[in-house]
């Protein structure tokens, strides 16, 4: 006899059953009005957990593409858009980072028309443009139009590099000579041409001139040769260097570089300036025995921008 198959029965449904949505819904709303008020809390406990941090001025080199120092802790600073602003550093002798506030005031604006800015006597500064006219700006005071400087030179031709102190200038040129000039006052110099003072630098991509003779040399590898010009005044051929070591390596990754009396600030890629000191210049010192600093000199403690 064959087994019917017996329909399992159904339970009615259920009246009027809730959405899964607004279920959801519901479960959402719920945990939405228990977050809320943390979340609203978390903003303010995390500016209290750094607030260090916030009152530290970050970026104060930030876009900088020139930095000149001109003595006793003044440098100046020219950004992308041709902004000259001033920092004076009150630590400068030892590298304490002790800054006069507000840091980097703004001095004056159209300066990205020159295409270097060189130190001359302490407190003085010269600027070349791309037609190799070059400017004497003796005058550093609150505000620094671009058109106030001297006409000193004319017909500068282009160099890989151009540094001076002391109203002593070096240009590195491709063929790996060093050009040799120096301003005597007005429209006067030694010689209105390029004396070549030294050849078979050609290995080399920046020199940094400190004074008295004293030259700062890198190399594209990053490393830093002492070199001093022993007719400097004169524009002699003789120089101390030639066959010394390196004091110094790691000198390829910077911004730009600036020195004056042994006192040198360093722009590195991350606009960090930071500054260093090569103790009795005239002097050469075996591998880094000369130096003291390196450290990036911002934040600044108590400085705010």
């Amino acid at each position: 006899m064959p087994v019917q198959k017996r329909r399992k029965r159904r339970s009615p449904p259920a009246a009027n059953p809730a959405p899964a949505s607004g279920r959801r819904r519901v479960i959402f709303w719920a945990c939405g009005s228990v977050l809320a008020p943390l979340l609203v809390g978390i903003p303010a406990f995390l500016q209290s957990a750094s607030g260090t941090d916030q009152a530290r001025p970050p970026g104060l080199f930030q876009d900088q593409r020139k930095i000149l120092y001109t003595g006793r802790g003044t440098i100046f600073a020219v950004d992308r858009d041709g902004v000259l602003r001033r920092f004076q550093h009150t630590g400068y002798e030892n590298g304490e980072k002790r800054w006069s506030t507000p840091p980097g005031v703004k001095v004056g604006e159209g300066w990205q028309r020159y295409v270097w800015l060189v130190s001359g006597n302490p407190g003085t500064l010269y600027a070349v443009d791309a037609e190799g006219r070059m400017f004497l700006f003796d005058d550093l005071s609150q505000e620094m139009d671009p058109d106030d400087g001297k006409f000193v030179k004319a017909g500068l031709p282009e160099f890989k590099s151009f540094t001076g102190a002391y109203d002593v200038f070096y240009g590195l040129r491709e063929d790996g000579g060093i050009c040799w000039f120096r301003h005597l006052g007005g429209a006067e110099w030694t010689s209105p041409d390029c004396t070549l003072v030294k050849t078979g630098m050609r290995g080399y991509d920046r020199l940094v001139a400190t004074g008295h003779g004293v030259v700062f040399a890198v190399t594209a590898a990053g490393d830093l040769r002492w070199f001093r010009h022993l007719n400097s005044t004169l524009g002699g051929s003789s120089w101390e260097g030639d066959h010394l070591a390196p004091n110094a390596t790691g000198w390829s990754g910077f911004l730009d570089v600036t020195s004056l009396n042994g006192v040198v600030y360093a722009l590195d890629q991350d606009y960090a300036l930071r500054w260093y000191r090569y103790d009795i210049p005239q002097v050469y010192k075996r591998g880094g025995s000369g130096w003291r600093g390196g450290g990036p000199q911002f934040p600044a403690t108590g400085m705010t921008r």
